[in-house]
Formats: structure tokens, C-alpha cells, sequence
């Protein structure tokens, strides 16, 4: 298992048991959750998501895709990066503290004061794991990940829970996300067994920092328009508006960072080291963007069509007015990984400074959308933020059309027979639910996209589709393969 090929084959599937396993499990404690909780105590969570997000891109700075994509890294890299996380965490910690209270009045919602202080803790804890993680991710060793992945957010999760069934309310969220990281953390220093040296030379900081600086200005861009939809509504919107928005992004985008997540993880790793050869290059993130669509597209056109009976088996009746918001995202979900792939390939290359370019004008279009659609009403700024992706991958795809000779107008071409066959089985999944309308909301769910799937995996198999070819390759014989070695 020594050639490049071999070790991506075998990282996509021990990424793949990390995120569906992880996100499987956080899936499941979200539905819980929401079947005990109200709507409003989602809504304040959500309120801070813009922090947090924010604080947790400022703590890594870039440093760990630094790392990775650095060619010869030594044990004086990881050092440094470890104790400038951990010093930021902490600085970020007291700010965030000291500034509870002035969240709590931006938002007129006094009980985010102390929500905001205790869930904070989070950033501290989360500084002890991004080096190891980022060490496993760059080896490439994403077994150990999982293994220190799933008892994580199990642990995390059952405490969630059960503080929800004895009605601690919003406090439920925080403690699943709190024990979650602790023990990932704890576990991860146990499994890797690493330890950073006593010191601390500014020399590697530099050289990484000058990668990383601009990664950390993209990503704090990202993380902080990323949540303005949240800020927006939250602000503008009533509380409980805001958690229906909430819990429907959260439904629709754990399938869809799973897998982008799954490929991210090792094609960023894998690709930095072929990153002078364009034409590997556009080959690999061809056939990635490729099983990403194939994976996706299906998933979220068949859960869009059946969003109704899927948020009532699944959420209860009460959750039901977040339908459309999850129906727009769905729209948003499949074209997402078309403009993140895009935008990662000036990374690859090297080139944080187009990086950060992109995001900039992409975040520019998207303030001047959300300034319009705000006063014409809450459905007029979702449907914004499903067209704005599509925005985003022309924006991210001039630059890679460049770098790698990929443009826009041949990668459509590319994904047009799986969209294709997407509207096809999607269609199947809209006749065969009005023919059950009247039947259980389980039953329609089953029979939906059974029938959705088959048709779907049955022309793609007959038309030979490629996507469908290299996703069997992976998952199917190579994995078996190795197995059986």
C-alpha cells in the first residue's frame, strides 16, 4: 500500500466510516433532541454560532492546512502550532466571556450570557486535538481517526441526551458538544501518543504563518458570512423562525459535509503532493467533484420531494413549518461541493492569496444579496442563499479554469448526464409519493426512496456512468481488495 492511489483508496474509506459514522451518530442525537426540545432553545444556540465559528478559525489560523501542505515538516512545525493555538484559545476564551453580555443585548435574549461563557470552553478544549488530527490527516492515517471519532460524539451524544429527558432544555445542546470534544480530545493524546517539544522557535512560525495568515483571513471570511443567514434571522426574525432555519440547515448539511468532508480530508492531503502536475491534478478533482454530485445530487432532490413526511416521522408535526427552508437548502447542498472544490484547488496550489481573493468577492455578493432580500421577508433570503451558491461556483471556477484548465463550462458538461438522471428519479419519487399520499409517513418515506435509489443505481449502471464506475471502484473493489490481502 505504498503508491499514492493505493493510500487515498484506503483514506476515502476509513474517512468515510469517520464522517458517516460521526455524522451518523450527531444525525441521530439532533433528532432526539428535537423531538424533546422546542424550537426556540435550537434558535439560541444557533445565535452563537457565528462566535464560536469564528473564535475556532481565528485559534487554528490556517496553520493546520499549513502544515499539511508543507512538504518537509518536522517536529519543531507541530510545536509551534500547538502552544499559538493554545495561547489564542485562551485569550479567545476571556474576550468572549467579558463579552457575553453585549451578545446577550445585540440579540435581546438575556440568557445567552451565561450559555455564551460555559459553551466558549470549547475552544480551549478543541486546542489540545488540532495537532494530532492534523499530524493523522497529513499520514493519511484516518483509521485512528475513526477509532477516536465515534466513541467521541457517542459519549457526548448520550449525555445530551439524557440531560434533554430530564428537562435541562438548551443546556442539553451545550453538554453534547462540550463532553463530545473532551473526550475526543483525551482520546486522541492516548492514541497518538504525541507530545510538543519545550519550544518555541518564531522562525517556523513565520515560514507557516506566512501559508497560513491568509487562510486564517479566508477562513474567519467564510465562518463569519457562513453564519450571517444565522445572524440575520436571529436579529431580524423571530427566535423561533430562527431555530426551524437552524435544525433544516442542520438536517440537509450533515449528508452533504459528510461526504465533502470524507474526500476533503484525503484529497487535500493527497493532491498537495502532486500539486506541480495540473494534469494529475485536474484528472483527480474531476472525478471527485464527479462521485461528490453522484453521491449528493439523489440524496437531497429525493429529500426534498418527501420533506414532509420525513420532518414529521422524524421531528414531529411541530417541526413542520421548516419544510421549505430544508426544500431551498437541498437546492443549495447539491452545487456546495462544485464551488468548495473549485476554491480548495488554489490551496493545493499553493496560492492563499487567490484563496482569499475568491472568498472576497464572493462575501461582497453575498452581503449586497442579503441587504435586498431582508426586507422583502424570510423566504426571499433563503432562495438568495440557494442562487448564491450557484454564484459562487462561477466566481471559484474562472480561477481554476486557469490553474488547472478545468473551466466551468466543461465541468457542467461533465456533471450533466448525473443531473440528468437525477431529474428523472426524482421525478419517480414525485409520482410514487402522490400515489401514497394518504398512506404513513414512514411508508412513503421507505417506498420513495427505494424507488428513487433503484432507478437511479439501475440507469447509472446501464449507461455506464462514470461517476457510478469509480464509485464502485472505491467502495466495492479496492476496499475489498485490500481486505482480502
Amino acid at each position: 500500500m505504498s503508491s499514492l492511489r493505493d493510500k487515498t483508496i484506503l483514506g476515502i474509506f476509513w474517512s468515510f466510516l469517520e464522517q458517516v459514522g460521526a455524522k451518523g451518530i450527531n444525525f441521530l442525537v439532533i433528532i432526539v433532541l428535537a423531538r424533546i426540545l422546542m424550537p426556540a432553545d435550537f434558535g439560541l444556540i444557533a445565535m452563537l454560532a457565528v462566535f464560536i465559528d469564528l473564535s475556532q478559525a481565528l485559534i487554528n489560523a490556517g496553520f493546520g492546512q499549513a502544515l499539511i501542505q508543507k512538504k518537509n515538516t518536522n517536529e519543531e512545525d507541530y510545536s509551534v502550532v500547538f502552544y499559538i493555538n493554545l495561547m489564542i484559545s485562551i485569550v479567545l476564551y476571556v474576550v468572549l466571556y467579558f463579552c457575553a453580555p453585549l451578545i446577550a443585548d445585540f440579540y435581546q435574549q438575556p440568557r445567552l450570557v451565561n450559555l455564551t461563557r460555559v459553551l466558549s470552553l470549547v475552544f480551549v478544549i478543541n486546542a489540545f486535538s488540532y495537532i494530532q488530527e492534523t499530524r493523522l490527516k497529513k499520514k493519511m492515517q484516518f483509521k485512528i481517526l475513526t477509532s477516536v471519532h465515534l466513541p467521541a460524539i457517542l459519549v457526548g451524544g448520550a449525555v445530551g441526551i439524557w440531560m434533554g429527558y430530564k428537562d435541562f432544555g438548551v443546556w442539553s445542546l451545550v453538554a453534547f458538544q462540550l463532553i463530545y470534544r473532551l473526550f475526543y480530545a483525551i482520546q486522541i493524546w492516548i492514541y497518538t501518543r504525541w507530545k510538543p517539544l519545550f519550544s518555541f522557535k518564531w522562525k517556523n512560525a513565520r515560514e507557516l504563518f506566512s501559508f497560513g495568515s491568509k487562510l486564517m483571513i479566508a477562513t474567519v471570511i467564510n465562518n463569519l458570512f457562513k453564519n450571517a443567514y444565522l445572524v440575520v434571522i436571529g436579529k431580524f426574525f423571530p427566535l423561533t423562525t430562527l431555530g426551524y432555519y437552524e435544525n433544516a440547515q442542520k438536517l440537509e448539511r450533515i449528508p452533504s459535509i459528510t461526504i465533502k468532508r470524507m474526500l476533503s480530508n484525503v484529497t487535500f492531503s493527497a493532491f498537495s503532493s502532486i500539486q506541480n502536475d495540473n494534469k494529475r491534478l485536474k484528472n483527480g478533482y474531476r472525478r471527485i467533484m464527479q462521485q461528490v454530485v453522484f453521491l449528493t445530487a439523489p440524496v437531497f432532490v429525493f429529500a426534498a420531494i418527501l420533506a414532509d413526511p420525513l420532518f414529521s416521522f422524524l421531528l414531529t408535526d411541530k417541526w413542520l413549518p421548516a419544510v421549505p427552508f430544508f426544500q431551498l437548502l437541498c437546492i443549495e447542498a447539491i452545487i456546495r461541493p462544485l464551488s468548495s472544490y473549485n476554491l480548495e484547488i488554489a490551496n493545493v496550489k499553493g496560492r492563499s492569496d487567490l484563496y482569499l481573493k475568491l472568498n472576497i468577492i464572493t462575501k461582497i455578493i453575498m452581503v449586497v444579496g442579503i441587504v435586498i432580500a431582508v426586507p422583502l421577508g424570510i423566504w426571499y433570503l433563503v432562495a438568495f442563499q440557494a442562487v448564491n451558491i450557484l454564484i459562487n461556483w462561477g466566481v471559484n471556477s474562472i480561477y481554476s479554469g486557469r490553474l488547472i484548465q478545468y473551466p466551468i463550462k466543461e465541468q457542467f458538461i461533465d456533471m450533466l448526464p448525473i443531473f440528468l438522471l437525477t431529474v428523472f428519479s426524482g421525478t419517480v419519487v414525485f409520482v410514487v409519493d402522490i400515489a401514497l399520499k394518504e398512506r404513513s409517513d414512514l411508508l412513503r418515506m421507505l417506498i420513495g426512496f427505494l424507488a428513487g435509489g433503484g432507478v437511479y443505481w439501475l440507469f447509472s449502471k446501464l449507461f455506464k456512468l462514470e461517476a457510478y464506475s469509480a464509485c464502485k471502484l472505491v467502495f466495492v473493489e479496492n476496499i475489498l481488495g485490500y481486505f482480502k490481502k
